[in-house]
């Protein structure tokens, strides 16, 4: 029997990490520089940057590490692994936005809590706001490191830590990815804004990583476009070429061939024109070519579906852009081609789509390869599929039409690019008794809600469990998450991004040879963003094997003198940890919020109640009866104290929550009223038990003169207007970036919105929305901004 050796560590658990060679090498190598490790899907990342964690912990006991990753659920992935294999599960904390600032920088400047989880959102933001103490942290974790280019919060918070002038020991910084980019240009940016002093590259074909590598085939599959989606296509390139052509005839566009203009060219020419349109002085021929670039920016993407989708897609996608009234779509709609792709595209509305035939081919040989063989063997010849009917040709008379096709141990994942498209594949594939889910993110698009993380992890498990065999997901699904090993991946459209080719090859061929198959329609797009991931793909290989930069040394905090855990402390640290209960493999997958309910960390348990009743019996329940009085440990003691200090903000800040939930609850319902206002007593019919708190809701409106009260106890909106300066304009929110938004004025100009300047409900600031303001237009550094002072 092959015995098996584990990595060994005073701050890991016994026996949970098999031990790998690269691993330890790259570990070494990596202390004490900052450093990106860029490492193929599946190799462990996360245990590279746990291992450096723990080090540092161990050897600076006062030191603080910070782990970032782009989205909530890869957070809880990182704190679980961390409280599942290392003996610091009491010091471990994820924070999301959930949590209130008071009580994150509580929590941020807690000596009992030393590694931090949280997106880069909210870390930002805290820096902003000086919750954070940057000199505590000792070392900085970057997942999915190739983010960092351009504005990404990643930037930011780099920036903010090596800031000279606000922080004299800048911590050591560790990035995480598999696949940095295909140029020297992008690579050296993501290492610049991570003040990266060294790359560390391993390939699958490295002689210490081939052990740990299984084989991946990749099959590209090309399929023929039905007669009506090319005859669409035909149409939609004439348009294109029509719109794009007028475009560089009248210079907007550097680019003298149609064929090479692309939607990146399109989105720069925008943020041109924005940025010289000027509201009080219009330049007509400016507005034209806005109108021009977005109409072809629709062509594109209408293009993107019919070639790529199918006209399921387009279809859809026409069918909610009719109810856009804008002077564009209006236009877009006029076109004689338009009407004649809705009226193609009505004549075959129950027409199937050849991937989706193809899907169900690919789906039913799989599942039912032993039956196959038989069939084949008793036969001599392939079973194959008809294109008009989707019935398996039959076996003794019988059509496996209506049979289910389950693979009984395997997993096949479907990623889709829209999310429209992924509700046409799980429908379809349901209808013929195959047993499949959906997988998208927490956004809602199209009328149609997201799913919440519960809900996430809860489709992930039952997938893991084998309760469906086919997951259909979305770009959510491709980036980090912990998705189970699955023996098949199918692209449903290829991807231009090397990146994202990558990240969805990973999800297969993790612990045995995987299979990917890519579907593609001959001349289309399809084939152009197949070329492009090849070409990148090609370029970022080579790339990384000849990596010769010469990167800049950077000064940072000394880690010359240790501080190590002494080894009284380290004992202490075991026996508490030792009365913690054993994380099980259900447990580590329930922890998608800030706790879990196996965690004895009572500040982790206090932060995520949401009343005083439950921050009352939390606090009491999870103290370990700690006093000040019979604490023997000054550790004990620390903890003790912030958790006094936590219960005290907890409780004023519950108040001041629910005090702001019962305000916006009051202009409801005046909103619905008007003018005639309400009376104060139906107020009590707001579901609260302190009433007092609704006394306070009803000051605070009066004093930020919203309401009025008249002496019948009656309560009046007061109107805006006569309290702010500015004007009326009506704001048409066409896209939500970090921190602002792109809306269009009176459906004429172009504006940022920066979160600074948007005083209204945030429930109303969403892609879609009209919304009509009070406010202001001004420019900054060139470019049109808003000020929104009211809502109305």
């Amino acid at each position: 029997m092959t015995k098996i050796n584990y990595f060994s560590h005073p701050l890991l658990r016994d026996n949970v990490l098999n031990y790998r060679q690269y691993q330890q090498d790259i570990v070494t190598k990596l202390l004490y520089n900052n450093s990106l490790v860029v490492i193929p899907t599946s190799l462990g990342k996360t245990i590279i940057a746990l291992l450096v964690c723990i080090d540092i912990l161990f050897n600076w006991k006062h030191s603080k590490v910070l782990i970032l990753a782009p989205t909530r659920p890869l957070v809880m992935q990182h704190f679980n692994m961390f409280r599942s294999h290392t003996v610091l599960s009491e010091q471990c904390v994820a924070l999301t936005g959930n949590v209130s600032p008071e009580i994150r920088e509580t929590i941020w400047r807690s000596h009992s809590i030393r590694i931090f989880f949280a997106t880069p959102e909210l870390v930002i933001n805290d820096l902003r706001n000086n919750l954070i103490k940057k000199e505590d942290f000792y070392l900085l974790v970057f997942d999915e490191a190739q983010r960092t280019v351009k504005d990404y919060s990643y930037t930011h918070i780099a920036k903010q830590f090596y800031d000279a002038a606000t922080n004299m020991r800048p911590p050591l910084i560790l990035g995480l990815s598999a696949s940095p980019g295909f140029t020297e240009e992008k690579v050296r940016e993501v290492c610049s804004n991570l003040f990266i002093e060294q790359i560390i590259a391993k390939t699958e074909d490295d002689a210490d990583v081939l052990p740990y590598v299984y084989n991946t085939s990749i099959e590209y599959c090309h399929l023929k476009m039905t007669d009506s989606d090319v005859e669409i296509s035909r149409l939609l390139k004439s348009m294109i070429s029509d719109y794009i052509g007028w475009l560089i005839k009248n210079k907007f566009l550097k680019k003298k061939q149609i064929e090479n203009v692309y939607k990146k060219d399109l989105l720069e020419l925008r943020d041109s024109i924005i940025s010289h349109l000027d509201p009080k002085n219009p330049n007509f021929l400016l507005i034209a070519g806005l109108k021009y670039q977005s109409i072809s920016m629709i062509l594109y993407y209408c293009r993107d579906l019919i070639e790529s989708q199918g006209d399921f897609a387009l279809r859809k996608f026409l069918n909610s852009s009719k109810l856009n009234e804008s002077k564009t779509y209006a236009e877009f709609f006029a076109d004689n081609r338009i009407k004649e792709i809705v009226q193609i595209l009505n004549i075959h509305i129950n027409k199937s789509s050849p991937k989706l035939e193809k899907l169900l081919s690919i789906i039913a040989e799989f599942g039912l390869l032993e039956k196959y063989q038989e069939f084949n063997l008793k036969h001599n010849s392939k079973t194959n599929f008809t294109q008009k009917n989707l019935k398996l040709e039959s076996i003794n008379g019988n059509s496996f039409e209506k049979q289910t096709f389950k693979p009984i141990q395997k997993k096949i994942l479907i990623f889709s690019q829209y999310r429209n498209t992924l509700e046409e594949i799980t429908e379809f594939l349901n209808m013929h008794n195959i047993s499949c889910k959906g997988f998208f993110g927490q956004s809602k698009k199209n009328g149609q809600k997201g799913l919440d993380q519960d809900k996430q992890l809860s489709i992930l498990e039952d997938f893991r469990n084998g309760k469906f065999q086919v997951l259909v997901a979305t770009s959510v699904a491709e980036e980090g998450l912990n998705i189970p090993n699955v023996d098949l991946v199918i692209f449903y459209e290829p991807v231009p991004s090397e990146i994202r080719f990558i990240q969805r090859k990973g999800r297969t061929g993790r612990f045995s040879n995987g299979r990917v198959i890519i579907l593609s329609y001959e001349d289309s797009i399809d084939i152009k963003y197949l070329d492009s991931s090849k070409r990148k793909l090609s370029k970022m290989k080579a790339l990384l094997q000849n990596a010769n930069f010469s990167l800049t040394t950077f000064d940072k905090r000394d880690f010359g003198q240790c501080d190590r855990i002494s080894e009284s402390e380290l004992d202490h640290i075991r026996k508490r940890h030792s009365r913690i209960p054993k994380l099980t493999k259900q447990s580590v997958d329930e922890g998608t919020h800030v706790i879990a309910n196996v965690s004895s960390n009572p500040v982790i348990e206090s932060i995520t109640s949401s009343s005083n009743r439950n921050i009352k019996h939390l606090l009491k329940k999870l103290s370990y009866g700690y006093t000040r009085a019979n604490s023997s440990n000054d550790e004990d003691s620390n903890l003790s104290d912030s958790l006094e200090d936590l219960f005290e903000v907890s409780l004023n800040l519950d108040r001041k929550k629910i005090t702001s939930r019962i305000q916006r609850q009051i202009m409801e319902l005046l909103s619905q009223v008007g003018r005639s206002g309400l009376q104060v007593s139906q107020l009590d019919e707001i579901n609260v038990k302190d009433k007092s708190i609704v006394a306070d809701a009803i000051n605070n409106l009066k004093k930020s003169k919203r309401i009025t009260i008249s002496e019948d106890d009656v309560i009046i909106p007061i109107e805006s207007k006569k309290f702010l300066s500015g004007n009326k304009y009506s704001v048409f929110v066409e896209k939500i970036m970090t921190g602002k938004a792109l809306v269009r004025v009176n459906e004429k100009w172009y504006a940022l919105l920066d979160h600074s300047d948007y005083f209204g409900p945030r429930a109303l600031l969403k892609k879609g929305n009209t919304i009509t303001i009070i406010g202001e237009l001004y420019r900054n550094s060139g470019k049109l901004h808003l000020l929104v002072k009211r809502t109305l």
